[in-house]
């Protein structure tokens, strides 16, 4: 039994399943793929070397030496491995892979087809061995798989020497040693003792169990404490709270993290391969959003409707970024879906709860305010009754009059409490700024004394529930007028600002003080002597249903300008519930 030949087996298998165990802990790193690679390329190097030892013929011997002919590959794999742990940038040049590979691929073809690299082989005491042709090309192939091997060690050692990190530095050292054993014993027996005459057996195959142990000790101990940002990122993918979507340029989904697949009830399989858009309810508002991805190259806070696999709404905020690949080309999206379906549940709640609060303030202040016309109508009511005869025609129109007025006051009073209170529906309808001022205009009746200054363009056409807009602007020219107690101007402009349509409404009347001002849009706010102070606040809830803003800018004396903005493109059809906006 040849005991060096079976050592020399062991040592090398050793070595392999070593690098099963170190690539099995992280399958995704080039390090760990190299590294099992370099072991079985070593260990099928070691194991042909062995068979043609144990060889009971010549051959049979010289068989299993022209199997070896891949021992190149063995020398290229070392100073691949070493490269990308040095993370050497020569990797990412495509050249190097053909500097690297391609005399490997030259030197393995030409000892499988040719003997001018390995001789035929001949009996020595520890068995059968290949002779070493005097040719050029194994002069060269001799040099090359000497001088690969003794690069990758210098690049360790570099690397030992330049790095500061402690974990770093063990770590490399681990490296360089497990690199130095074995092509010092392959040096030695290979090329420096044959070149004095000295017949020994390769023990560079016994020597690859310390490359085996050395290099996956550095491996597996020192690895948690380097930054891998491709083991990051897939960590953070995994855990990362918010549903992650990731799609080509046309929006077909590639990979989904579990929480998406948890958030909307899919299999992942059923996920893959189907369209963003297709999830979503307001498929034409995805599509939106998709073109503006790819046109903007980064979306945010894009709010849409999905579809849970079993029919449930989930609203969420879409974002998303392009992706490039290292030619600069763009090949997919990145999608984040936030969900914000509890908290919109959680807003509605709010604001109706504080509506109600209100409501309740406003119970006190209804009680006070109906009190001035019930008793002008109990009053009028009395004087008809108790002297209704001796009454004039003028007197009987006087107190009818009043009754009337009381009757208004109480209507007002009652209808505006029911607008706040209750759940605002809009019907949505093609509209213009013009269209809608005169619709206002309508309703007021202005005073001689105030000149209004009508500045309102014909376009854009956008969308809106045109009688609750003309409410709000009626409110507003109403107030208006109030505070011009004397001569004064009311001027009405409108803008095109991006993709909203901005309307003001500037008075020179008397002003606002910075109090009242600072809550204006607050229930129960009011400059009057008559009236609760809901108005308003019930413009302002109207005008956030349609997705605008409404602001207000005042003087004292001065006057003041109300600024009400609304979008030319709203959501195609929706509904407002309960104060916040969601999609049919």
């Amino acid at each position: 039994m040849n005991l060096y030949a079976w050592f020399s087996l062991c040592s090398s298998l050793t070595s392999a399943v070593l690098g099963v165990i170190v690539f099995s802990l992280n399958r995704r790193k080039l390090l760990n793929k190299l590294f099992l690679l370099t072991a079985l390329a070593g260990f099928y190097w070691t194991f042909t070397e062995f068979m043609m030892w144990q060889a009971s013929s010549v051959d049979v011997a010289n068989f299993w030496n022209k199997m070896g002919f891949l021992w190149p590959f063995f020398a290229v794999l070392v100073l691949h491995f070493s490269l990308a742990y040095v993370e050497s940038n020569w990797l990412k040049k495509k050249t190097t892979y053909l500097f690297l590979y391609l005399p490997a691929v030259f030197f393995a073809l030409t000892d499988l087809t040719t003997e001018m690299i390995n001789g035929p082989v001949m009996m020595e005491y520890w068995g059968y061995e290949d002779t070493s042709p005097a040719t050029f090309i194994y002069w060269i192939s001799t040099f090359w798989v000497a001088l690969l091997p003794v690069l990758a060690l210098l690049l360790c050692i570099v690397s030992y020497i330049r790095t500061n990190d402690g974990a770093k530095k063990q770590q490399s050292k681990f490296v360089t040693v497990g690199f130095a054993i074995p092509i010092f014993a392959y040096l030695v027996t290979n090329i420096i003792f044959p070149s004095f005459a000295i017949n020994v057996p390769n023990l560079g195959h016994i020597a690859i169990l310390f490359f085996g142990i050395f290099v996956s000790y550095a491996i597996v101990k020192y690895e948690l404490f380097t930054f891998d940002a491709a083991m990051a990122a897939e960590n953070i993918i995994s855990t990362m709270p918010d549903s992650l979507i990731l799609a080509n340029m046309e929006g077909k989904i590639l990979r989904v993290n579990k929480r998406l697949v948890n958030f909307l009830g899919y299999e992942e399989s059923e996920l893959i391969g189907k369209s963003i858009i297709a999830l979503c309810m307001e498929k034409k508002r995805c599509e939106s959003a998709i073109k503006e991805l790819a046109e903007k190259r980064a979306i945010r806070n894009y709010e849409l409707i999905y579809k849970t696999k079993f029919g449930e709404e989930k609203i969420v905020l879409f974002s998303g970024s392009v992706v490039r690949s290292k030619t600069r080309r763009d090949i997919g999206v990145t999608c984040i879906l936030h969900d914000i379906t509890e908290r919109k549940m959680m807003e509605e709640r709010l604001i109706k709860a504080e509506r109600l609060a209100s409501i309740g303030e406003l119970a006190g202040q209804i009680g006070h305010d109906l009190r001035n016309p019930l008793t002008g109508i109990k009053g009028g009511a009395y004087f008809l009754k108790m002297k209704g005869d001796k009454l004039t025609e003028a007197d009987i129109k006087k107190i009818s009059k009043l009754i009337d007025n009381a009757v208004e006051d109480s209507n007002r009073i009652i209808s505006s409490l029911i607008d706040y209170a209750s759940d605002l529906h809009l019907e949505i309808s093609m509209c213009t700024p013009k269209s809608l001022l005169s619709g206002a205009l309508l309703k007021v009746q202005i005073p001689n004394r105030i000149e209004v200054l009508d500045r309102l363009q014909e376009e854009p056409e956008f969308f809106a529930d045109a009688g609750k807009i003309e409410n709000v602007f009626t409110r507003i020219i109403a107030n208006a007028v109030e505070a011009m107690p004397e001569k004064g101007i009311l001027e009405i402009r409108s803008i095109l600002k991006g993709s909203n349509v901005e309307i003001t409404f500037a008075d020179s009347g008397v002003g606002i003080s910075a109090d009242i001002l600072a809550k204006i849009f607050s229930p129960l706010t009011t400059t009057k002597a008559k009236g609760m102070g809901l108005g308003l606040a019930i413009c302002k809830r109207i005008v956030d249903a349609h997705g605008g803003k409404i602001a207000i800018e005042s003087t004292v004396g001065k006057g003041t300008t109300f600024a009400i903005t609304l979008p030319i493109k709203p959501r195609i059809e929706f509904a407002v519930v309960n104060d916040w906006v969601s999609a049919r």
